[in-house]
């Protein structure tokens, strides 16, 4: 199918799977996914679609399906059930050269119709990683299921942007966990910002909590790979359109 056209990066500057644990169930999840008209995705694909935006879907097993649909301006529609960790994200990806301070300031405006089931564990985030050192990175906006996304981290302190709420900062280690560095399993450390008060809708300033890590000691400092708006389902049933998702790069 032919991808959209339009141009949605506001750029005045020069020119990163959740590991989850536990065994959940699921349940019937009856509201359906708004559709677009762009790519329709059911397997393992990344690419970039004619609107600028990176994209990927992902999977770890055929035991759990999905359908990923693109929009304009970075936006799409998913949909998700099974036994198994699932990914749908879309947004801007680096070659892993450059910190990100050598692309200017992040955000993202998003709004998102969130619809995870009950049982099992979703997550509505901002996602990426960084090389040197290879870290993995949530700014979690809301999710669903008894796993709160830094239960089994530890929790580095707390902080407050103006106008978009708390969060609470944790870090957990990754033992031998499949990652952006290449075939195989390697060490890394996950950074993660939860928002206290769950939102489906909203403005991340994703440079603050960069900054807002590095000053608890968590490094930063490693080359950019991606900066990305992420539904994510683990042994789940769900539905999730996100209507807006703007990536903002002064």
């Amino acid at each position: 199918m032919k991808k959209l056209k339009s141009i949605c990066f506001i750029v005045s500057a020069a020119i990163i799977g959740f590991a989850l644990i536990g065994c959940l169930g699921t349940e019937a999840q009856t509201q359906k996914t708004e559709i677009f008209t762009g790519e329709i995705i059911t397997s393992n694909e990344r690419g970039k679609n004619d609107d600028g935006y990176d994209y990927e879907f992902w999977r770890s097993s055929d035991n759990v399906s999905g359908k990923m649909t693109l929009g304009e301006d970075g936006a799409f529609s998913c949909e998700w059930g099974g036994g198994g960790n699932i990914l749908f994200r879309t947004g801007k990806r680096y070659n892993a050269t450059q910190p990100h301070s050598a692309y200017g300031d992040f955000s993202i405006k998003y709004s998102a119709k969130y619809n995870p089931g009950t049982s099992g564990v979703s997550y509505l985030s901002v996602y990426g990683w960084t090389r040197n050192p290879l870290v993995e990175y949530y700014i979690v906006e809301n999710y669903a299921g008894s796993y709160h996304p830094g239960s089994s981290g530890t929790k580095k302190g707390t902080f407050t942007i103006d106008g978009e709420g708390t969060y609470e900062v944790f870090s957990r280690d990754m033992k031998q966990q499949p990652a952006i560095a290449g075939p195989g399993k390697y060490d890394f450390v996950q950074y993660i910002s939860v928002r206290t008060q769950k939102r489906t809708s909203g403005t991340i300033s994703v440079t603050r909590h960069f900054e807002e890590w590095d000053k608890l000691g968590l490094d930063m400092s490693g080359g950019l790979y991606e900066v990305m708006m992420k539904v994510e389902g683990y042994n789940s049933i769900g539905t999730a359109v996100l209507t807006e998702n703007t990536l903002i790069i002064r």
